[in-house]
């Protein structure tokens, strides 16, 4: 009981409002009727409900639909003026027509019949005009679109035609009909409906040629686009699409088949009809909630079902689970029991995801999930990873480490700063480096004494400066964060006058572009004082574990908000689990560094030398560089740029049977990357295939208009 009411409670917080009104003539014995009730299947497929109405009876409010099917065979209908404003009101507010054999209102049994005007309004609207002109030709051969043609009729035949024109290019010409005068569109769709004129549809005993029931899933769903169901608010299922560029929808318009996803949070939406039916025809739903089974023990990310370099072990977690059938695919274990998994269901796939391992660190994975439970989707992704040298240059004060074996000044200037330049050189990095003049907690300035008592910091500040392959980027006068509780907005913005000017009299042209958040915390007052001295400033780094709205990817005005994903040298198996939290979701992954790190209790706890922690941190850069071979190194300036382009220039993604178009707006950047699951071979025109890891494919789009097609069997 307690069951039912909760299913009860779930279709009340998440109505579905979906309708068709299947429009027929009560006078033509049956012929409407019956054509329509063939087409009643698959509307029950889609989870529409619909409704018969004869026409000649009674014309029923459109406000209570949001989709109309006609079948009509004679031309003449009372009140066909009314009828055809009313479908026009239909269209504009949103609905969808498909029009059968004939529009059935060009006269009026009164005399008062619609003008040429009055049958253009609505036709012109799915993209087709009309002037009269029927006739009969002979019909020599049909040229019909793959997919959709069940089975040609007996030619040649004698066939009506009429003076309709496509003239929209966003209509899709399913047949053409080819007669002496040329070839004529006799079954089209669009965005907004379409047609299938006369008995082109049929053949000479009125069985289909055109699989129409195909045509009115197609109008029903419309073109789909890269965008997911949520019911029920949470915040990370939010991101996680948004930066993929997915469109998320809270509550449900229309049909469920148009999405690529649907993410539910217990296990009761799946008894309601039309999302059974969604997962049975192909569709895939998400569970992210929890189970009657818990578990205690280290979780392990599988590398045999995601696109991760090696199995990734988090932790210990407590994890509430639904238990994985036998046939299903494990992402997640906890001592060898998949918590998190996928199990194909009829044409669909089910994915379970715990709750209690929903974090920012799991983003990536359950993207990743999603990616392989789709048969074929494409997801834009950013393709760009910085190196940060964090906290560099910084004051030196001379003090020997047992574990650095020498001073403080001799370790951060001839041995650590030799040694990763070294690295960032192998692996092709542009650093970028975060000045900062000083430790001290004032919060007013106080001078350049501390940072000017060695000459080594001075000395490499000035090379840096001059030197190409860096960037060289700043930390702020000193390490106090630049928040409106800490300091005195006048004081903060003294500080960074002062350091504009000690700057400037190491290089009158040298401009800021990247800032380093001090303990990675800034405000909104921060920035602007931070852009009021240094409006050069593009990006600002923080921290991915921020739950504010600086700990995300976003841009601010003129300025990158850019989270650190993760730092240090070790452990790798963290190095690579905070990697991936945003690699697989969005492409793009930014590490840092600090010379301190070896000499810092809480980032080196098992105190190790500096030549095993940087052992450990090549190891990861080399793990990085063979697994994900595709990823782009960039300076600020470049982050800036490709981020804006990424946020701002998004694509438009249309998915068609075996094919997927991606269209940029000419205002992009070229090139553009994706993430593209396919399970066979495709096609790509307008691009390329970078990079293959079983199923999912790193594409690069080299043209503003790219189309990637399954092949089939006979190789098209």
């Amino acid at each position: 009981m307690r069951k039912f009411l909760l299913l009860i409670l779930v279709l009340l917080a998440f109505p579905f409002f979906s309708k068709t009104l299947l429009l027929y003539k009560g006078s033509e014995g049956g012929y409407g009727y019956n054509i329509l009730s063939w087409l009643a299947p698959e509307l029950e497929v889609l989870g529409e409900d619909y409704e018969f109405v004869d026409v000649e009876k009674s014309l029923p409010d459109f406000e209570d639909y949001d989709f109309v099917i006609t079948c009509y065979y004679s031309s003449s209908m009372p009140g066909a003026k009314k009828y055809l404003k009313k479908l026009v009101d239909f269209l504009l507010n949103g609905g969808k027509l498909f029009i059968i054999n004939n529009l059935g209102a060009f006269e009026d049994s009164s005399g008062d019949n619609p003008s040429l005007s009055d049958i253009n309004s609505l036709l012109n609207l799915l993209g087709v005009s009309f002037r009269y002109g029927w006739r009969q030709e002979t019909v020599f051969s049909y040229e019909i679109e793959d997919g959709y043609l069940i089975k040609l009729p007996s030619l040649p035949v004698k066939k009506a035609f009429d003076g309709f024109e496509v003239f929209s290019s966003n209509v899709k010409i399913v047949s053409y009909a080819v007669t002496e005068k040329g070839k004529h569109p006799v079954i089209f769709y669009g965005p907004f409906g379409g047609m299938a004129l006369f008995d082109h549809a049929f053949n000479e005993n009125g069985k289909p040629v055109v699989d129409l029931r195909k045509i009115v899933k197609d109008i029903v769903v419309g073109y789909r686009e890269n965008k997911v169901l949520m019911l029920g608010e949470n915040h990370h299922i939010r991101k996680i699409f948004e930066y993929a560029l997915f469109e998320v929808d809270s509550s449900r318009s229309g049909v469920l088949q148009k999405y690529r996803a649907i993410v539910i949070p217990n296990v009761s939406f799946l008894e309601e009809k039309e999302i059974k039916s969604y997962l049975e025809n192909g569709g895939v739903v998400i569970l992210v909630g929890s189970g009657a089974h818990y578990i205690r023990g280290e979780v392990v990310l599988e590398k045999e079902n995601l696109y991760i370099p090696q199995d990734i072990t988090v932790g210990e977690r407590k994890v509430g689970y639904i238990p994985a059938p036998e046939n299903a695919k494990a992402f997640i274990t906890i001592n060898g029991t998949p918590v998190s998994w996928m199990e194909k269901r009829e044409k669909g796939a089910f994915v379970f995801f715990p709750e209690d391992l929903l974090g920012k660190w799991s983003r990536g994975i359950l993207f990743n999930e999603f990616l392989e439970a789709s048969d074929f989707v494409i997801s834009p992704m950013v393709n760009a990873f910085s190196v940060f040298l964090d906290d560099f240059p910084l004051p030196a004060y001379g003090i020997e480490y047992d574990i650095l074996g020498t001073t403080d000044e001799i370790f951060y200037y001839k041995i650590w700063w030799r040694d990763m330049k070294e690295l960032c050189e192998d692996f092709s990095i542009k650093p970028i480096t975060a000045l900062v003049t000083s430790y001290e907690q004032k919060t007013n300035y106080d001078g350049f004494f501390e940072f000017l008592q060695k000459s080594s910091s001075i000395k490499i500040l000035k090379n840096l400066i001059e030197d190409e392959g860096v960037d060289t980027g700043i930390h702020g006068y000193n390490h106090v964060p630049p928040k409106s509780e800490n300091w005195d907005l006048e004081e903060l913005g003294k500080a960074y006058k002062s350091l504009r000017i000690f700057l400037s009299q190491l290089s009158s042209s040298y401009e800021p572009v990247a800032f380093v958040a001090p303990n990675n915390e800034i405000d909104q007052s921060g920035i602007e004082v931070l852009k009021s001295v240094f409006p050069t400033i593009k990006v600002i780094g923080t921290a991915y574990s921020l739950e504010d709205s600086t700990g995300e990817f976003t841009l601010l005005d003129d300025v990158l908000i850019l989270p650190r994903t993760t730092s240090g040298c070790y452990p790798l198996q963290r190095l690579l689990m905070e990697t991936v939290s945003t690699l697989l979701n969005l492409g793009t992954y930014h590490h840092f560094s600090h010379p301190d790190d070896v000499i810092s209790l809480d980032r080196n706890p098992e105190r190790y030398s500096w030549n095993e922690m940087f052992d450990q941190l090549r190891s990861f850069f080399r793990i990085m560089k063979e697994n994900y071979p595709w990823l782009r190194n960039m300076d600020s300036k470049e982050l800036y740029n490709t981020f804006k382009d990424y946020f701002e220039n998004k694509p438009r993604i249309l998915y068609h049977d075996k094919k997927i178009v991606i269209v940029l707006p000419r205002t992009a950047e070229l090139p553009r990357y994706f993430f593209l699951k396919a399970k066979g071979d495709v096609n790509v025109h307008g691009g390329v295939i970078l990079f293959r890891d079983k199923d999912l494919c790193v594409v690069e789009m080299r043209k503003y208009k790219m189309e990637i097609s399954e092949v089939i069997e006979d190789g098209r």
